[in-house]
């Protein structure tokens, strides 16, 4: 069984409204979310309150919270920035699937890379990249991101001001 059959037999298809919560730091959720519509927001709240973007989600994209898979609470929420159709895949049901057949856990190990590779890169970026470049390569992969994230989580995602996102623009402009 194919990723695509495994989602066709064990995808359930769910619609958010914009501003809902798909799921909420803390909470338990064992699931793979599969975005068929829609722009989301993961992003983890510090204990002093202040939100630090994970990532944006587009169509095509998966998301799932590791730790709540392995039986613990997710360490992020997951937010619609507009109205949202995903398909829920049970984390539980999948690797069941997989046990039995090894397209199947192939498939699985495929969507677990991605997601490893995805943070990996997110990782380097914050790491030794500079604002600049982080925005270019934010550009690259979502050219009309502006279109669906305002300036402001934008500004967070790359870990900088709104003012300083506002310069980068300006620079870049001319």
């Amino acid at each position: 069984m194919n990723f695509n059959q495994l989602v066709k037999q064990f995808g359930t298809s769910q619609c958010y409204e914009k501003k809902s919560y798909v799921f909420s730091q803390g909470d338990e959720n064992q699931y793979i979310y599969l975005v068929v519509e829609g722009v989301l927001k993961a992003y983890y709240n510090s204990e002093d309150g202040r939100e630090y973007i994970k990532t944006f989600l587009f169509e095509g994209d998966s998301i799932a919270s590791s730790q709540a898979l392995c039986g613990g609470v997710c360490s992020f929420s997951l937010l619609c920035l507009k109205d949202t159709k995903i398909l829920k895949l049970s984390y539980r049901e999948v690797r069941q699937a997989a046990a039995n057949n090894l397209e199947t856990a192939n498939s699985i190990i495929e969507l677990l890379m991605s997601f490893a590779m995805k943070k990996e890169q997110r990782e380097f970026e914050l790491l030794c990249l500079d604002a600049e470049r982080r925005y270019k390569n934010l550009l690259a992969k979502s050219p009309d991101i502006s279109e669906h994230i305002t300036q402001n989580n934008i500004a967070r995602y790359l870990g900088i001001t709104p003012v300083a996102l506002s310069r980068i623009k300006n620079k870049l402009s001319k």
